[in-house]
């Protein structure tokens, strides 16, 4: 039985190092004790990722990354450009640093 199920949102997310907006991660604790996540977020047909490192910011501040897979896409509300996409976490998803704030040698 899924547990702890937590739904809330992404602001200035980024997959595999490209801007996609914003996105609403629900996340939950498995049957075996394990943290799930899954994101959905409106994109660009033409973003071309399909996997990659997922990264953005809660409305309290802290940022969160994890490895993310595309699952699924379906018609947005916007026209045929653009597609509610589902991702699935395929690691952890855990609190990291303001990515802007470090420096690159």
């Amino acid at each position: 039985m899924v547990s702890q199920h937590r739904r809330f949102e992404l602001l200035d997310v980024e997959l595999a190092g490209l801007p996609i907006g914003r996105c609403t991660i629900d996340q939950w604790q498995d049957d075996h004790g394990g943290t799930q996540w899954a994101a959905r977020v409106l994109m660009d047909r033409a973003h071309g990722s399909t996997s990659g490192q997922l990264i953005g910011r809660t409305r309290e501040g802290w940022f969160l990354t994890g490895p993310a897979t595309f699952a699924a896409d379906q018609e947005g509300p916007r026209g045929s450009h653009i597609v509610l996409v589902e991702l699935h976490g395929t690691g952890p998803l855990v609190r990291t640093t303001d990515p802007a704030a470090t420096t690159k040698p």
